[in-house]
């Protein structure tokens, strides 16, 4: 039968989780690399990585030249197990001292050859000597390092005002965090009933619920500062910018919000069943329903431009790239849309049963299903790249990045999984007491809403500085 979304009952509070731990994930982070001085005494041994640390290097001194011939190379221990970017040769290492060819290249050079040193060799090369100290803490190498990141930087801020080591540092540990699943957990308490659709930003949380309110919550203080009042029904969706905000209803009608007054502009009427997803552009609002429609509306005046009869069940989720519209819906298809003529250029077929979530970026599309698994599509050819199995319910919910995969599901569990190979990395089960209706996240959190009338954010960033994370 096809899948109708949400048709959804209140289910009965269990007890409150005061730690929330994924499953199959140590709760313990890496240490960060940290880079010592050349000087550093015993007590402020180096610390490199924890399953190996550097040897502490000897102090050279300056009236014996008789030692200075003799001293060892010891950094030669500190070398990692694995084949690091720059290697030794092996018959210059029995050969005995040599002069620290580093300190006697101008400086420019010296940085070019220590940045292409993976992490585990440069902090270990920092051991060796002031000269190898001082090029290895270079701003410009730890620019390198962590320019394979996609770090919040205002385009006003000059690169070389920045301290890329504390950059790198506090993205590094956030990274190790996103590893072991070592979050704090925070509990939106204020809706009286579910809380169906959420988004957010770094200043706030936006939600929806079955009481018919849309909530405000600051996530500094995790407050709700502003109740919104306007459907007659179950708020199911909503999407928001930094001008407006368009919010569906059971009631069948979408309300435009102006974002700085908070205040209605305009309602829109033409479904004949709730509106169970919306997404928006300059140019058009789209939303789709139960009664089996994507509608196609003007942003500037809400007329009606087309409307497409677009499955045989329930069209239970949409996405806007473009002039392209992908959907899912409970009779188990994924279609792709061209919103300028209501063509439809091509049908995903894989899953086995309904549809409930789908997510489109341009080139891949990943979808959540009734038969508990999530696929992920080629969003030309059509092709299933990978299925991910591992929820033992309904996937309600996912929302993707280049990097990993997160979703939730009326099994009361939220998913982390990888979207290169589809192995599941993190499995958050403690967090909701019910099923979980929508889940969001960025780079340093991830923000669920449950029939449990909570919302729940997980905060990978306790401690960090984010500035730019």
């Amino acid at each position: 039968m096809p899948l109708t979304l949400p048709s959804f009952h209140s289910m009965q509070h269990q007890q409150d989780f005061f730690c929330l731990s994924p499953s199959d994930s140590a709760m313990t982070e890496n240490d960060f690399f940290k880079i010592r001085p050349y000087h550093s005494t015993k007590k402020q041994m180096p610390i490199l990585a924890k399953s190996r640390r550097g040897m502490r290097p000897m102090r050279s001194s300056t009236t014996s030249t008789a030692s200075q011939k003799n001293r060892k190379l010891r950094y030669y221990s500190t070398l990692p197990a694995s084949k690091p970017a720059i290697t030794m040769n092996h018959s210059f290492q029995q050969q005995g001292p040599k002069k620290d060819f580093i300190s006697l290249l101008p400086y420019e050079v010296a940085s070019q050859i220590i940045s292409h040193l993976d992490l585990t060799s440069l902090c270990q090369a920092s051991t060796v000597s002031r000269s190898w100290y001082s090029v290895s803490r270079s701003n410009e190498i730890w620019r390198h390092l962590a320019s394979r990141w996609s770090l919040n930087i205002p385009q006003h801020i000059y690169p070389h005002q920045l301290d890329w080591y504390h950059l790198y540092k506090q993205r590094h540990i956030l990274n190790n965090r996103w590893e072991n699943g070592r979050v704090a957990t925070h509990y939106l308490i204020g809706h009286i009933d579910s809380v169906y659709c959420l988004q957010f930003d770094k200043q706030k949380i936006i939600t929806g619920s079955r009481d018919r309110t849309i909530k405000f919550w600051d996530l500094s203080t995790y407050q709700c500062v502003q109740t919104l009042y306007g459907h007659e029904g179950s708020v199911l969706c909503l999407s928001y910018n930094e001008h407006i905000m368009v919010s569906g209803s059971s009631d069948t009608t979408l309300i435009v919000w102006n974002m700085k007054t908070l205040q209605p502009i305009m309602r829109l009427r033409g479904h004949s069943a709730g509106v169970l997803d919306v997404c928006f552009d300059d140019r058009f609002i789209i939303s789709c329903s139960k009664d089996k429609t994507i509608r196609i509306w003007d942003i500037n005046n809400g007329r009606l431009l087309r409307t497409i009869l677009a499955h045989r069940g329930p069209v239970n989720a949409i996405q806007l790239q473009g002039n392209k519209l992908v959907s899912a819906s409970g009779d188990a298809l994924i279609k792709m849309w061209d919103i300028m003529t209501g063509e439809c250029l091509r049908k995903y077929a894989g899953h086995t049963r309904g549809l409930a979530c789908v997510r489109y970026d341009g080139t891949k599309i990943v979808s959540g299903s009734n038969d508990k698994t999530i696929k992920v599509w080629d969003a030309e050819s059509g092709d299933c790249l990978m299925s991910c199995e591992g929820h033992t319910d309904l996937v309600r919910t996912l929302n993707f990045d280049n990097d990993r995969i997160v979703s939730a599901s009326y099994d009361q569990s939220i998913r982390v999984w990888d979207i290169k190979t589809g192995a599941c990395l993190l499995n958050f089960q403690s967090g909701h007491t019910s099923w979980v209706f929508d889940v969001h996240f960025d780079s340093t959190r991830i923000v669920s809403a449950s029939q449990d009338q909570r919302v729940l954010v997980m905060d990978f960033t306790t401690g960090l500085d984010t500035q730019f994370l």
